[in-house]
């Protein structure tokens, strides 16, 4: 039997990219053969996909066409039950396994699995709080005991791992882990690499930006509303780089509340997103507050192309906003601090986003922080 270590890496809904890889390669760096597991079913498009990813085991996973249904439980639990019983099946179980989650379904069959296999050592990255996240207020109080079980799914078990990692530190509070074998390591993106083409930023007026997908997670009311407060001094640009099911709404709701609109539709290309970013003095960064979120991609990307951001987002970022001056966080008085913030002010705050960006969200950063956690426990 080969004597080589051997990992297994686990995410339902094809998540490699937003952490796996980091992982995996330094699994792979210091001599484990890794195996990537995902299902077959991709949670955006809810079609079938074929993943990318060289090697890649898929199993398959239950359509689903509704996110909040139970044809998606049910879904995330035969998935989660298959994983583990492909992993018996194998002639040699995995050294280390490590499992982003949600679903919460992976944390109570992989605990089932780690009592079966001490010796395996076990990880879960919580990567997202669900059901907490769910942004629906009302709806998710008529829930809240349904709710409660999906969440105990996961918190009952949490503690049959070896180590649990989350990518905030917000989440690794709410779900009370202990400091000896947890820790909150960020999300990350790579530093550019193209030219920066300078900074053009008015005075007298607003350039805003909003990136990324715009979904039912984003606050519309909330940025309209602060959009309404500016347009009364200054006048307000908005840039749209993102697409998603409520663009037309984002849309909409920014042009009746006075500002000017350039919808740039979703933008793959770094240098022109870099173009357009270096004519706004800000990012919205605004969620619904029902949210459970402290840390989001979005925050890291606006901070990737050092630019500052109007946050509503609580916690992990509040506190970044707050005591490295990477921009404003909403609440009395948000509007006069923009309005007031002079160009030169702007360009200084884009100053310290890139130097939080390079000493806490470069992938190297991250990479050295599993290097140190790894070298620690296996």
């Amino acid at each position: 039997m080969s004597n080589v270590k051997t990992a297994c890496v686990i995410s339902c809904s094809d998540h490699y990219g937003h952490r796996l890889n980091v992982i995996a390669d330094y699994l792979r760096s210091v001599g484990y053969e890794v195996t990537y597991i995902t299902s077959d079913f991709d949670h955006t498009s809810k079609q079938n996909f074929v993943c990318s990813v060289p090697g890649c085991v898929q199993l398959h996973a239950k359509p689903y066409r509704k996110n909040l249904s139970v044809d998606r439980i049910l879904s995330h639990r035969m998935f989660a039950r298959d994983v583990f019983r492909y992993l018996e099946k194998q002639e040699r179980q995995p050294d280390v396994v490590v499992s982003l989650v949600p679903p919460n379904f992976l944390v109570h069959y992989g605990a089932r699995y780690k009592k079966k296999h001490p010796n395996v050592y076990l990880i879960f990255d919580i990567f997202d709080m669900w059901p907490e996240t769910f942004p629906f207020g009302r709806m998710k109080k008529l829930l809240a005991p349904v709710f409660c079980v999906w969440a105990w799914i996961r918190d009952h078990s949490l503690s049959r791992a070896d180590y649990v990692t989350t990518e905030c530190e917000m989440f690794r509070r709410l779900l009370k882990l202990p400091d000896k074998n947890s820790r909150a390591i960020y999300l990350c993106a790579p530093a550019l690499k193209i030219p920066d083409c300078g900074v053009q930023l008015r005075e007298d007026s607003l350039e805003l930006c909003y990136l990324g997908a715009i979904n039912n997670v984003i606050d519309i009311p909330a940025i309209c509303g602060l959009l309404r407060k500016l347009v009364r001094e200054k006048p307000v640009t908005l840039h749209i780089i993102g697409k998603g099911e409520r663009q037309q709404e984002l849309i909409d709701s920014a042009k009746s509340a006075g500002a000017q609109v350039h919808f740039h539709g979703a933008i793959y290309d770094d240098e022109k997103k870099q173009q357009i970013i270096n004519r706004c003095h800000f990012g919205l960064n605004m969620m619904k507050s029902s949210v459970c979120v402290g840390l989001t991609m979005k925050s890291i990307d606006y901070f990737r192309f050092g630019l500052p951001i109007i946050n509503n987002i609580p916690a992990d970022t509040e506190e970044l906003v707050r005591l490295r001056n990477i921009g404003i966080q909403c609440g009395d008085g948000c509007e006069r601090r923009v309005l007031d913030m002079t160009a030169a002010e702007c360009a200084a705050m884009r100053e310290n986003v890139k130097e939080v960006f390079e000493t806490t969200f470069e992938k190297s950063v991250i990479d050295s922080q599993y290097r140190q956690l790894f070298d620690g426990v296996l």
